[in-house]
């Protein structure tokens, strides 16, 4: 016993210790890494016709837009941090028409006279953890795969033609070297990533273009594909120390410090347990024990063994029978008779070899 409370003592002292260093330490400086990569892919299909037959058609090759029905587009995102954190999140993706006034050959370098936007979807959340895997092929997660039809853009196309040459004529304008107009179609795809504990605000977008005034076109790439933040941090590893942390330490410790005084004193007081037994049992119960001097000859009773005093006590005190007592240097026994029965509870002050030896010894 006196090893187990030593035990407790220097555990409480060492986890005392450890937090006491940690409420008290000093900043340390990590690097915090943040990564995302936006995966864009897209597949054309289209009509039934005599020349092609499969879908969808090989990305490698450049399409014809009065042979396609649809346009498929797949978005998503992964996003990797260096530790476990809280990550929000939203997404967007938006299919757009522009129309543009032809100056050259770049469109970009072409004014827009006209924008139409549909919002195709708009998510948002939250996680803890340090990776973010948007799936394109999961519907429940920001991103996905979407639809395009080119078809009724060009047709908002063609009747925006005809209007502004309606309006022309109406109003009795020519216009020298006028150009006429091209129209483009934009799917966008937009990811925003927020970590409060480090306020880091990072947004990427990424989609393609596809030109709706051009027979031969192909899909092209717009915006960024990934990103990457890397910087240092002073972390400061504080360990609260709250009261009832400081309340459970102290009960603990508290337990171990008397547990041990009270073991130390019960072997300084006397190095033989079954004697302390013996004499505690003797001093608490001396007004219902009479003690002998010499054993009590039980040689005519049938003899029953009791392996605890209490047991022996609630016998006498239920039958109103005296508890007789005999001991010296070596042993304690005491005896309740009751109707040829002789109740008996020993204790050995020194552990005998074996029974023979013990009835030996009971012999006058």
């Amino acid at each position: 016993m006196i090893v187990l409370w030593i035990l407790i003592i220097l555990g409480c002292l060492t986890v005392a210790m450890f937090y006491i260093m940690a409420h008290f330490s000093e900043d340390i400086v990590v690097n915090f890494d943040v990564n995302g990569r936006h995966d864009l892919d897209f597949s054309v299909f289209y009509l039934p016709n005599q020349i092609w037959e499969e879908n969808p058609k090989p990305r490698d090759l450049y399409f014809l837009m009065s042979f396609t029905d649809f346009i498929e587009v797949k978005s998503g995102l992964s996003v990797t941090l260096s530790e476990e954190t809280q990550i929000d999140y939203s997404f967007t993706a938006t299919e757009r028409l522009v129309i543009r006034y032809r100056i050259g050959a770049d469109a970009d370098s072409s004014p827009v006279v006209f924008t139409e936007e549909i919002i195709l979807s708009e998510q948002s959340g939250s996680r803890v953890t340090n990776r973010l895997r948007f799936n394109a092929e999961d519907e429940m997660s920001p991103g996905g795969v979407y639809t395009l039809h080119p078809r009724p853009h060009i047709d908002t196309y063609f009747d925006f033609v005809a209007s502004q040459a309606y309006q022309m004529y109406g109003e009795n304008l020519t216009t020298l070297g006028l150009r006429g107009f091209s129209a483009e179609l934009f799917i966008d795809f937009t990811y925003t990533i927020n970590i409060p504990e480090h306020k880091i605000t990072e947004t990427i977008t990424q989609g393609y273009r596809i030109s709706l005034t051009s027979e031969v076109y192909s899909l092209v790439v717009t915006g960024q594909p990934s990103f990457g933040l890397s910087f240092l941090v002073y972390k400061h590893e504080n360990v609260e120390i709250t009261m009832p942390l400081v309340v459970l330490f102290v009960a603990v410790f508290s337990a171990g410090v008397f547990g041990l005084v009270y073991t130390l004193r019960r072997y300084a007081a006397d190095p033989l347990p079954n004697r302390h037994k013996a004499l505690t049992i003797l001093k608490k119960y001396a007004g219902e024990i009479v003690v002998t001097d010499n054993l009590v000859d039980l040689t005519q009773y049938k003899l029953m063994i009791v392996k605890e005093f209490s047991e022996l006590l609630k016998l006498a005190v239920n039958l109103s029978k005296h508890i007789m007592c005999y001991h010296d240097i070596d042993r304690a026994e005491f005896v309740t008779i009751v109707d040829g029965y002789a109740y008996t509870f020993s204790l050995e002050y020194h552990p005998r070899n074996n029974l023979a030896a013990d009835e030996e010894a009971r012999v006058p």
